[in-house]
């Protein structure tokens, strides 16, 4: 029915105005009153202004309810009775409209409090900022960790330690960043910082991912002790004890000698001939206890690393010239494979180049006796990195001790030291790198190094 009376109500006031310019023709025509014909032309305007008026009352309340809209305001339902004078189903599709907005706007808000829960939840820190510098999210572990109450600008880790702030506002982008400092219990906090960039809307934001690995890196540093502790004790048994045997026993068999008037010792020439060359065991454990000491001083004295440009290719080249006579005569052969010709890591050249030569001396040693051996040299970009691999075709690792490549002084070999592949994990380490390897008994072995790029 309001539809019917929307419409009659038109149709009336278009009969009333066609009357009105009937009329003002007529009197136009026919009269000469000029006070009626100015009346009746007022009428007519009045009519048109109010018709005009009428037919754009709609649009007038459609205009306002978008305009609530953009200001996320849905309180058109408190002007029903205007809409209800125009169109009842306008009205209707209005309070749908303004039904399904309060719907989305209450998920919104559902989906933005979940959100905070489950970043306020995990165990690594989060904040973002934008390129001012202000914070537009954080997380409560990220508080934990800066031990903070707020955090609205990125200027405020300087609160925590001094250049702080100008410290991660420096970080590289997709790497792994690990940054010291003091919290009021005033013990080194190792926190590992990952960055990455994104755009949302008109904003360059920085997405940042803390995670505290004090309590993982004692607990490495616990098991690493141990592990060194079974490994010297074992190398510190193995020369003691037969010291120990050899001592008792030339106790022993002194005791047993008989002296002779003069009180001196009369030894038998067998006697005297086991204990020259108990003495001369004695002396050889001895000075290779000596020596395993002097491999531990080596291996705990490391230099420290002076980062310089080194190319890829030419670094490979050098390296093959090293062992080109080595391997020719064992009939080895070399392939380097290089993805990009202006490939440049930022490390130590003459530490990295220790590293290498261990691992080749490893692979050539695995391949003697089996035929054609073959060492592969390769490099590529991955991650901002420079990934950096060696690896043969030799026997491979034993699965059994895989775990135990990289211990210091563990050795399969009768003559090894153990400590080569500790030394060459310590040079990546120390040059800011990674690394890792990967191998089947019977199909080879592979070790990847993630290093430092340079573009």
């Amino acid at each position: 029915m309001a539809y019917n009376s929307y419409f009659a109500n038109v149709v009336t006031r278009l009969i009333f105005l066609l009357a009105t310019f009937i009329g003002l023709a007529y009197l136009l025509v026919n009269t000469s009153r000029f006070f009626t014909i100015v009346f009746v032309s007022s009428l007519a305007i009045i009519q048109i202004i109010s018709l005009f008026y009428f037919l754009n009352k709609t649009n007038r309340n459609l205009a306002r309810f978008l305009l609530l809209l953009t200001k996320e305001d849905t309180s058109v339902i408190a002007w029903k009775d205007r809409v209800e004078l125009t169109f009842q189903g306008l009205h209707h599709s209005f309070k749908k409209v303004n039904e399904e907005i309060s719907r989305i706007k209450l998920e919104n808000e559902k989906g933005s409090i979940l959100l905070q829960n489950v970043i306020d939840h995990i165990q690594t820190g989060i904040f973002v900022s934008d390129e001012h510098g202000l914070i537009e999210q954080v997380n409560d572990e990220a508080l934990r960790i800066f031990d903070l109450h707020r955090f609205s600008q990125l200027e405020e880790l300087n609160q925590v330690r001094d250049g702080l702030a100008d410290a991660f506002s420096k970080l590289r982008y997709d790497s792994g960043n690990i940054i010291h400092f003091k919290v009021n219990s005033n013990d080194q906090v190792p926190v590992l910082v990952r960055v990455s960039s994104f755009t949302l809307g008109d904003k360059e934001l920085k997405l940042y991912s803390l995670q505290s690995i004090k309590n993982e890196l004692e607990a490495n540093e616990i098991e690493s002790w141990q592990k060194l502790t079974r490994v010297l004790a074992h190398e510190i048994s193995n020369s003691v004890t037969p010291i120990s045997t050899l001592g008792s026993g030339i106790h022993r068999k002194l005791v047993q000698a008989k002296k002779d008037k003069r009180g001196e010792m009369q030894l038998p020439a067998g006697v005297a001939s086991d204990l020259l060359q108990s003495a001369e065991l004695i002396e050889s454990r001895s000075n290779a206890l000596v020596d395993f000491t002097e491999h531990y001083k080596n291996f705990t004295r490391l230099p420290v690393p002076v980062p310089e440009k080194v190319e890829v290719s030419g670094f490979f080249e050098n390296l093959g010239l090293f062992f080109r006579e080595d391997m020719e005569s064992l009939k080895m052969q070399i392939e380097v494979q290089v993805a990009e010709p202006d490939l440049y890591v930022w490390v130590d050249r003459g530490l990295l180049e220790q590293a290498f030569i261990n691992l080749f001396r490893n692979s050539m040693e695995a391949m003697k006796g089996q035929g054609k051996g073959n060492i592969t040299l390769n490099a590529f970009h991955q991650n901002k990195r420079v990934v950096m691999e060696l690896s043969d075709n030799g026997p491979g690792i034993p699965l059994d001790i895989q775990a135990m490549v990289f211990i210091p002084f563990f050795t399969t070999k009768p003559t090894g030291t153990g400590i080569g592949m500790s030394i060459v994990r310590k040079i990546i380490i120390m040059s800011g790198g990674s690394i890792k390897f990967s191998s089947e008994p019977g199909s080879g072995t592979r070790f990847s190094m993630d290093l430092p790029a340079l573009f």
